[in-house]
């Protein structure tokens, strides 16, 4: 009889227990979209400051392209950043320094066109003869073709289209 009256009880216990696993489901699921929306729409608003970003730019006249690309590298702790740029600039439109670095930056604000190879290797052979520097940094709104890009591959220079300009100023807002 003690048996028996054990057995109902651990039964209730069981039941009650599975009745609450079930209640708790629908509200875990809730949560898990509810999060996954938030993450969604964090992706959207990301991609959408973005392209105001790059927007933006793009909207600047050369000069003005250039300084916000100065404001930026300073931002990113780079020293003694000078705006260059302009008439008999030689390729180069900032300086800068970076550790131990002479860096020089070209800044081109293309829309629909890409910065091709021949533009690259105007722009290394001044930094490496007229500016002696020991590293370069080629910035555009738009990409780069694809001979460009190996050829700054093999030279070490470093690329930042328009998408990888917007993440560094979106970073840096």
């Amino acid at each position: 009889m003690f048996i028996l009256g054990i057995i109902p009880f651990s039964y209730l216990d069981l039941l009650q227990t599975q009745i609450q696993i079930m209640l708790l489901i629908p509200i875990i699921l809730a949560i898990i979209i509810a999060l996954l929306a938030i993450r969604y729409r964090g992706r959207k608003s990301k991609e959408r400051l973005k392209r105001l970003t790059l927007e933006r730019l793009k909207s600047m006249d050369p000069k003005e392209f250039e300084h916000a690309v100065a404001d930026m590298l300073r931002a990113m702790d780079y020293k003694d950043v000078r705006v260059v740029g302009g008439s008999g600039d030689l390729a180069v439109d900032i300086t800068a320094k970076r550790g131990k670095d002479k860096v020089v930056i070209q800044c081109k604000r293309y829309t629909g066109k890409k910065v091709t190879s021949p533009e690259l290797q105007m722009f290394i052979g001044m930094m490496l003869t007229e500016y002696k520097a020991t590293k370069g940094i080629y910035v555009t709104t738009s990409s780069f073709t694809q001979d460009a890009v190996e050829l700054a591959r093999r030279h070490g220079i470093e690329l930042w289209d328009g998408d990888r300009l917007a993440e560094v100023i979106s970073r840096l807002s």
